[in-house]
């Protein structure tokens, strides 16, 4: 059992030291192998077509002897064996007895085969060694020719090493000439490699190298392709850090101004201005609240995408959001209508609570801050083609349509809007990444019902729920 365990540790430690080795070199390791493995194979099949032609072409000779005895009517003889003497493939035993001579079962004299009645080959064990025999009767005569087994293992033997000699002296010629074309063919990897280590870590620039090998070449692509999407992550990060920035900044400059001001106004002298003063510094740090918020979600959305999806009630989620946003509904006397198809049961999506949260609360709260005091909302729920479509209308102004698609990037805000409507410009985009997490679509559009807009969410209805 120890000696098992000791050998499985050297088979780890070679295939350790093996996997060490660069590309080239293993590929040239492998290739010894399989030669000395198709070697071995050769050689055993050519020992055994050599044996096999030679007991052929042997067996053949002694029975054209035997054929030669008899037609000269050769005199009774004996053969003598030497067990100190070497014979060789010309050597055989001739015996010419006569039956009378010989036992009916059984060996004479330790090698002589007992009585005939026809010719034969046989393998025999007898005092002289192992023999193959030919016995041939003839008359009152038996003719015996007899040749050492080994005699003809040692031929065969010879005859293979013979065929493998050519293949010996080619083979580690061509593994050496093998190996210098592996590493020449190779020799791009060793490009890559010194490119690789040359290259700076910032620099995402396309990976060029003159007659790749074919295999590494969709790699090299791939490659190619994830510098690329890398490179425009790295400048949209870019972007929203200094877009983040800038909107921070915004709202701070003002907090620092009104502060000043606030510092210089006697607050008992002039509480008109004073108190406009603090109206707008108290604006201004809701809007700073407001991005920092969006920009926490916007964080947390990574979160969302490794959460296990269930099957979210829909309209159990609607009416939680609304309750949400229920006090600036009150606070804006808003008329708020919910409208949801009469043979819609109970709608379940394959989703988390908190994506479909995130994103009808923005959808919602965008619709009440646009909307004017005393404005409508409609919120539609139906079911369409195995979608749960939501449509979110307002009395609002409206998006002209040429804007739609620029209001969901990052930080994008109509500017006829950024004076009267505390935001960040992030709440579209928010519901959109948390849309493509769930497989949903957004589209914004011209409202039929109000003056306003139309935001209509398209999800994938559950199913099997």
């Amino acid at each position: 059992m120890e000696k098992i365990i000791d050998d499985m540790h050297m088979l780890k430690k070679l295939r350790a030291k093996y996997y060490s080795y660069s590309l080239s070199k293993r590929m040239s390791v492998t290739i010894c192998i399989f030669s000395l493995v198709l070697l071995l194979l050769i050689g055993i099949s050519a020992y055994r077509i050599s044996l096999e032609e030679s007991q052929e072409v042997i067996d053949r000779q002694m029975q054209e002897m035997a054929n030669f005895l008899e037609g000269h009517n050769q005199e009774f003889r004996t053969s003598e064996f030497n067990p100190q003497y070497r014979y060789n493939e010309a050597d055989v035993f001739i015996d010419v007895v006569e039956k009378s001579e010989l036992k009916h079962t059984g060996l004479s004299h330790g090698y002589l085969m007992p009585v005939a009645q026809r010719a034969y080959f046989t393998n025999q064990m007898t005092s002289r060694g192992d023999l193959k025999i030919y016995v041939r009767p003839v008359g009152a005569k038996q003719i015996q020719i007899s040749q050492l087994m080994r005699v003809r293992v040692a031929l065969a033997k010879e005859l293979a090493m013979n065929m493998l000699l050519p293949y010996l002296f080619f083979v580690p010629l061509g593994v050496w000439g093998l190996h210098r074309l592996i590493k020449k063919h190779l020799r791009p990897l060793a490009d890559l490699k010194q490119v690789f280590s040359h290259r700076h870590h910032s620099d995402l620039s396309e990976i060029k190298i003159a007659k790749l090998p074919t295999e590494i070449i969709p790699a090299i692509n791939e490659l190619n392709h994830l510098f690329e999407r890398i490179q425009y992550a790295k400048n949209q990060q870019q972007l929203f850090v200094a877009n983040a920035a800038h909107e921070l900044r915004t709202p701070l400059t003002a907090i620092q101004l009104h502060v000043e001001l606030l510092q210089r106004t006697q607050q008992h002298s002039a509480s008109a201005i004073y108190q406009d003063n603090l109206a707008d510094l108290q604006l201004s740090t809701q809007r700073m609240a407001r991005l920092v918020e969006q920009l926490m979600k916007l964080a947390h959305q990574d979160d969302m995408n490794v959460e296990q999806f269930v099957a979210v009630d829909l309209l159990d989620v609607l009416r939680q959001s609304i309750s949400q946003l229920q006090p600036a509904l009150l606070r804006k006397g808003m008329h708020f209508n919910v409208d949801i198809q009469p043979e819609l049961n109970t709608p379940y999506i394959w989703a988390t609570y908190a994506t479909i949260e995130s994103i009808l609360l923005n959808i919602l709260d965008n619709a009440i801050k646009y909307a004017p005091d005393n404005g409508y909302i409609l919120v539609k729920v139906m079911l369409l083609d195995q979608n749960v479509i939501v449509e979110v209308h307002d009395s609002g102004l409206g998006i002209p349509e040429h804007q739609l698609q620029m209001v969901r990037d990052k930080f994008v805000r109509l500017v006829e809007t950024q004076q009267h409507v505390v935001g960040s410009g992030l709440g579209l985009s928010i519901v959109d990444t948390a849309l493509a997490l769930i497989d949903g679509k957004l589209v914004l559009s011209s409202s039929t019902e109000l003056s306003g807009l139309c935001a209509r969410l398209c999800f994938k209805a559950c199913s099997s729920c």
